[in-house]
């Protein structure tokens, strides 16, 4: 019985402190302005960019290895990078979405992995869908480096 009464308050307290964190939504990240319509826009603007540079990425992580099991060896390194920026964008996209405090951090480091793959994308100037990628890394990039600059202000 002792057991049972012990999980079951831990359930509640765990429940409360669930609602309170959820009433706040981001309240609690630095530089937050909740009711600011134009800061509102840029967070949703971010992470809608950050969700079209994931699928774009992944796409052309689906291209490269096609390319690469064609015996186009320099495609599976760029599978690679596609693949590790695919996972930055998702997790800023996630946070950006739920109003996380760690936002900033994970745009910092979505804004370093895009330049990056951006860069990789470039060698394949002549292959359409590295250029859709690049597009969207440059855009994300761009996106997630305004947010965090405006977001420290």
């Amino acid at each position: 019985m002792w057991r049972r009464r012990e999980v079951l308050s831990t359930l509640a307290t765990g429940a409360a402190g669930f609602l309170v964190a959820a009433d706040r939504t981001d309240a609690a990240v630095p530089g937050s302005r909740e009711d600011d319509p134009h800061h509102a826009a840029m967070l949703k603007s971010c992470g809608s960019v950050c969700g079209e540079c994931n699928d774009a990425c992944n796409k052309g992580f689906h291209h490269c290895i096609g390319q690469s099991a064609r015996g186009k060896m320099p495609y599976a390194k760029m599978a690679q990078t596609l693949i590790d920026c695919t996972a930055f964008c998702a997790l800023s996209a996630e946070l950006i979405s739920r109003g996380s405090a760690m936002m900033v951090i994970s745009c910092q480091a979505c804004a370093d992995a895009c330049r990056r793959c951006a860069q990789e994308c470039e060698t394949f100037d002549t292959d359409l869908d590295m250029k859709i990628c690049l597009d969207a890394c440059k855009r994300c990039e761009e996106s997630c480096r305004h947010m965090v600059k405006t977001m420290a202000a």
